[in-house]
């Protein structure tokens, strides 16, 4: 029953998901010792992701700034690959139950679309105070609204199309509208990457999507984006302007704002130990001591600070190289190519298609990312990897003997 639950602890905080999240990879542990269920070691990206953990545990006496942070970090990444293991091999194989989870986070995903509108109409029409430019929170104490919305938005859709298109043509009315709702929710919530991520994710999903019914409405739906986006440039041009045009500019001049410096001073700190990096989190101690913290540009008429440090790297290949060096980039990637190997199976399945996608967005490389080994992001990100496999048909071994 707590996995029904999960997607409503992500709204609730990072501390209610890490604890929901945790009890379901005990328990599945728990199941592992019991049942002697091996099926999860039988997948790849499931063996690259405890190579990954065995090599942070090995690594981290060598950190260069706090080796109880490194141990830390180590010991506790276990818990993502468990949560997807435990969802993907155990709690969500059954279809119904899958469908279940499904409705689950549809909801919570419409939930809090709905919620970063209604603080929009607020803040700009009823109270009328907020500071430039808008950002929305939505359901959460911080802004990441519009990212997880990004994020969640591609499995729902494929759970949505797939109800529709196994009914009559009249179910695509509150499917484009639900997609409608929660694109306004992104491009409104003022965060840039999640509303270029969402541009992208559509326009993937239209021309790869094998199911061809799904991939039609998905031409029509990028058709009502286009004019979805204009209609939004009319009722909101500050907003349209920041999205578009501040991201495009950003874009031109990447390297010397404060995310482009983020990612040179990450592969600083990685070139201090190139081999095993500086250590898990430990690139929040380490780069203040080899880069000035942050630095404001004062003109006539701006005012910017950019960062040369942060707690981490806002990029997860940097994150990776910096803390964990060349070889825990190379693990790494391995084990981004075990995602892709245990997704192509699953290419007609619109759930496994979406959730995969949802994963290649949160790994895109050119746009900043969240920490990889943050909480909240992670069961975010686990839970899409356990969602993608819960249909892997991987033989059980024998119990007998």
């Amino acid at each position: 029953m707590i996995v029904l639950i999960l997607p409503l602890l992500m709204i609730l905080g990072p501390g209610p998901t890490d604890v929901g999240a945790s009890l379901i990879a005990l328990l599945f542990l728990v199941h592992v010792v019991v049942d002697r269920d091996r099926v999860a070691l039988q997948a790849w990206w499931f063996r690259l992701a405890l190579v990954l953990w065995v090599f942070m545990l090995a690594t981290a006496p060598f950190a260069l700034a706090s080796v109880s942070e490194a141990f830390g970090r180590a010991a506790t990444f276990l818990r993502f690959p468990m949560l997807a293991a435990a969802l993907g091999f155990w709690l969500l194989t059954e279809p119904k139950w899958r469908d279940r989870y499904m409705v689950a986070l549809t909801a919570v995903l419409l939930f809090s679309a709905a919620w970063a509108l209604v603080e929009c109409y607020w803040m700009t029409r009823v109270i009328q105070s907020y500071e430039h430019p808008l950002r929305l929170t939505g359901p959460f104490d911080d802004r990441k609204v519009g990212i997880f919305l990004t994020k969640t938005l591609f499995p729902c859709l494929g759970f949505a199309l797939a109800w529709a298109v196994a009914g009559s043509l009249r179910r695509l009315l509150p499917v484009g509208a639900g997609l409608l709702l929660v694109l306004l929710a992104i491009f409104l919530s003022g965060e840039r990457s999640a509303f270029l991520l969402a541009g992208l994710g559509l326009l993937i999903m239209a021309l790869m999507v094998p199911v061809p019914a799904i991939r039609r409405f998905m031409r029509y739906g990028l058709l009502v984006a286009v004019f979805g986006a204009l209609a939004s440039y009319l009722a909101f041009p500050a907003s349209f302007d920041r999205q578009v045009g501040s991201t495009l500019g950003t874009l031109s001049r990447l390297s010397t704002t404060s995310y482009g410096l983020l990612w040179q001073s990450g592969i600083e700190v990685g070139e201090l130990s190139p081999v095993v990096g500086a250590g898990g989190k430990n690139f929040r101690d380490v780069c203040p001591e080899i880069r000035s913290p942050n630095i404001k540009l004062q003109g006539t008429d701006y005012s910017e600070y950019l960062e040369f440090c942060s707690t981490h790297p806002h990029n997860a290949y940097v994150e990776m190289f910096a803390e964990h060096g060349i070889i825990g980039l190379v693990i790494f990637l391995a084990l981004i190519g075990g995602f892709v190997a245990a997704c192509l199976p699953q290419r007609m399945d619109p759930v496994a298609v979406g959730a995969g996608l949802g994963i290649l967005l949160i790994l895109w490389p050119a746009v900043p990312h969240g920490s990889f080994f943050n909480n909240w992001n992670g069961v975010v990100f686990w839970s899409l990897v356990g969602l993608m496999v819960s249909r892997v048909a991987l033989p059980r071994p024998s119990r007998t003997g």
